[in-house]
């Protein structure tokens, strides 16, 4: 689809000259021109041939448009079929206008151009992650001196998104998790208010040519310490990324994520949940001062089978803390301090659970991811509290072999580990706290967007 600038500068009037309309062909390097009445309807196209031919006849360039533009032009009707479009080329046929009910210029397409981008549709989806090991580390304060490592995978809970083209510049976005609607009349007036600032953020990195509506949800309520944020902005830039001539990768992509939510917005945090969204399964990720890399795991599908039978998720009925802690430790230095006392063992755990994991060690993961809980409210005790003490020792008390709180913790899920005859027994004992505790069914695609 042209750009709207463009779209604009290929349109003439009646009273326009032959020097304008020579004007309008060089400007837009289309080779035409469209000509519209008062009313925007298009009545003719003048081509760079036709005016020639006309000058030869009569040496004035200031002779009106008219005198030899086409009205019997070829054109096509928006919601057109990709087929027509390829008919009229093989008749060599290079630009041809698109046009609605009232005759009023909706594109201009080529061979470029032959799928009516106008008709389609964006969706995206990207998954919730779980945050095994290392977490924390994946923080630029932190790992730009020590080096960092995380292990995640994600699970089947998404973020949605889905994206229509509108032929303004207005942007609509509908939030079902806030149940929030926003209007804004162009990108140039996107403001932080408070209302969908993640989405706006995103958007406004993106700088999308286009007006268009947008809307929004998860399978997951906020603030649930599954990396909701980075799902999210993950699944809005998947959408927006059909419409490119060139994709961004699925590095560049998490990057965006990182930029939206941390640069653009000033939220304290790491890189771990953008990589683990985007990349989806389950993937050992390392941070220094150069690069960072994503190295998928490769588990066996029935590893990954007997893995969920194993993995349990409890949301606390608790908010998780996330920001209010980050925030506080960015600003204290606090986190830095004690991270170091606990970062080596930190990364050897997220080396070993790897191994585990690859070498069906199951038993031994749950340990470690026991360990890291421990170490997590070592590190601030703020990630737990009494009640969330409880659940942890009744899921214990009942089978499970390891747990910890996912996210910087104070609230949201739980994740158990527990080994076979145990399963139903740990459920039961959550259920009796009048929790709803779950299984886990692990994602292995990561973003995927598509157009319809």
């Amino acid at each position: 689809m042209l750009s709207s600038k463009l779209l604009k500068k290929a349109v003439i009037t009646e009273n326009s000259s032959l020097r304008m309309a020579m004007t309008s062909i060089k400007t837009t390097g289309l080779n035409m021109a469209i000509v519209v009445n008062k009313c925007n309807s298009v009545v003719g196209v003048v081509s760079d041939g036709d005016i020639r031919k006309q000058l030869l006849i009569d040496e004035n360039m200031d002779e009106l448009v008219t005198s030899c533009m086409s009205e019997n032009f070829v054109y096509i009707l928006e919601n057109y079929e990709r087929e027509e479009v390829l008919k009229l080329l093989d008749r060599r046929i290079s630009r041809i206008p698109v046009l609605d009910h009232n005759k009023h210029l909706v594109d201009i397409v080529g061979s470029e151009h032959a799928l009516p981008e106008g008709n389609i549709i964006s969706r995206a989806r990207a998954p919730a992650r779980v945050s095994l090991s290392g977490g924390g580390t994946d923080f630029t304060k932190y790992f730009m001196d020590q080096g960092g490592a995380g292990l995640s995978c994600t699970i089947a809970k998404y973020s949605h998104a889905v994206l229509r083209k509108r032929k303004d510049q207005k942007i609509r976005i509908y939030s079902h998790d806030f149940k929030q609607n926003v209007e804004i009349n162009c990108i140039d007036d996107i403001q932080y208010d408070g209302n969908l600032d993640l989405i706006k953020a995103g958007i406004k990195l993106l700088k999308p040519e286009f007006g268009f509506d947008l809307e929004i949800g998860c399978d997951f309520s906020p603030a649930s310490g599954l990396g909701g944020s980075a799902s999210l902005l993950a699944s809005l830039i998947g959408c927006f990324n059909e419409f490119r001539e060139y994709k961004l990768d699925r590095y560049k992509i998490a990057e965006y994520a990182f930029e939206a939510e941390r640069i653009e917005l000033e939220i304290s945090g790491g890189w771990q949940d953008q990589y683990s969204t985007v990349f989806g399964g389950f993937n050992y990720l390392e941070f220094d001062r150069k690069h960072n890399v994503v190295m998928p795991l490769r588990l066996e599908s029935n590893n990954i089978m007997e893995l969920e039978e194993r993995l349990i998720l409890c949301h606390t009925k608790q908010p998780h803390l996330g920001k209010i802690i980050q925030n506080d430790n960015h600003k204290n230095g606090s986190f830095i301090k004690n991270k170091k006392n606990n970062s080596e063992r930190l990364k050897d755990i997220t080396i070993e659970m790897k191994s585990n994991l690859l070498r069906t060690k199951y038993d031994d993961f749950a340990i470690l991811l026991e360990e890291t809980w421990s170490i997590k409210k070592d590190i601030d005790p703020r990630v737990t509290n009494k009640e969330i003490n409880k659940i942890h020792a009744t899921a214990l008390n009942a089978g499970a072999l390891g747990g910890r709180l996912l996210g910087t913790g104070g609230g949201g899920y739980f994740l158990f580990y527990v080994s076979p005859f145990f399963r139903y027994q740990v459920m039961e004992s959550l259920e009796q706290l009048g929790l709803d505790p779950e299984g886990v069914v692990i994602d292995q695609c990561g973003l995927t967007s598509w157009v319809i």
